[in-house]
């Protein structure tokens, strides 16, 4: 009897540090409380080689990084707080960081700490996994994981991103086909690579009549960016240049006046 009221008492101990955990409106010093207790809880789950308890109070420090408390300076500290221990804790929590990574969608910090632990070239190799190709279907969630997954191979070589990234630039949310131009533009093709293949799919992209203005822009700069030529379809690129771009004999696109930032300047 008396075991089942402690651990009735503990139960709501763990709850409540549970929920002052992950409540924005609590003050920090409390929520700071929770974090030493959950770490305490690890500590106990690691020596009794508890698997179930500790992977369930890292998930739960991982979810602290989806609340955003509304003092940006005190929630930034907690997260890096949160982040530092994380990964002292070394290679055991790659594996709950992995999965989390998988359901999640606010992976910024998450990834950061994989980062750490096992190296940039590793957590890009298991990001590809996650990354799928499907249309987002006007998935906030789904978008901002891709967005954040695009961001972290910026500047790097990696073929099966940059095939996926051709895929975007026909998906129907504005913002990842934006982020998948800019992935484009500071991609660094390695020689094998068919960036002619990349330029025409973005040309297409550029004339389709139902591309944005404001994706018209960014693709417009990817061209100057990457000196890239403009060919198959170039009477129809020319007629919806904005005013002061033109291209040149050579089939590169030239900039006569400033580049044109106001999305409405662009031809219909």
């Amino acid at each position: 009897m008396f075991k089942n009221i402690f651990s009735g008492i503990a139960g709501f101990g763990y709850n409540l540090k549970k929920s002052t955990m992950l409540n924005k409106h609590t003050p920090s010093e409390n929520r700071y409380a929770a974090y030493e207790y959950f770490q305490e809880k690890i500590s106990k789950a690691q020596k009794e080689n508890n698997l179930d308890v500790f992977n369930d109070v890292i998930q739960l420090f991982l979810s602290r990084f989806t609340i955003a408390v509304s003092n940006s300076i005190k929630d930034d500290e907690e997260k890096n707080y949160i982040k530092d221990y994380l990964e002292s804790l070394g290679d055991v929590v790659v594996e709950p960081i992995k999965r989390f990574i998988i359901k999640d969608h606010i992976i910024a910090y998450p990834i950061e700490i994989l980062i750490s632990i096992i190296g940039k070239e590793k957590t890009l190799d298991f990001l590809n996994t996650v990354l799928t190709t499907e249309d987002t279907l006007f998935d906030d969630p789904l978008v901002e994981k891709r967005i954040e997954i695009l961001k972290q191979f910026a500047g790097a070589t990696h073929s099966d991103m940059l095939s996926k990234a051709s895929i975007f630039l026909n998906d129907s949310d504005d913002r990842l086909v934006i982020a998948s131009i800019r992935f484009i533009r500071d991609y660094a093709f390695s020689e094998d690579e068919d960036m002619d293949k990349i330029s025409e799919a973005m040309a297409l992209k550029f004339v389709d009549t139902e591309t944005s203005a404001r994706i018209r822009i960014e693709l417009l700069n990817v061209f100057i960016e990457q000196e890239w030529k403009v060919s198959g379809v170039r009477k129809q690129f020319e007629e919806l240049l904005p005013e002061g771009y033109y291209i040149n004999t050579q089939g590169f696109i030239r900039v006569i006046q400033h580049a044109i930032t106001n999305p409405s300047s662009m031809k219909k």
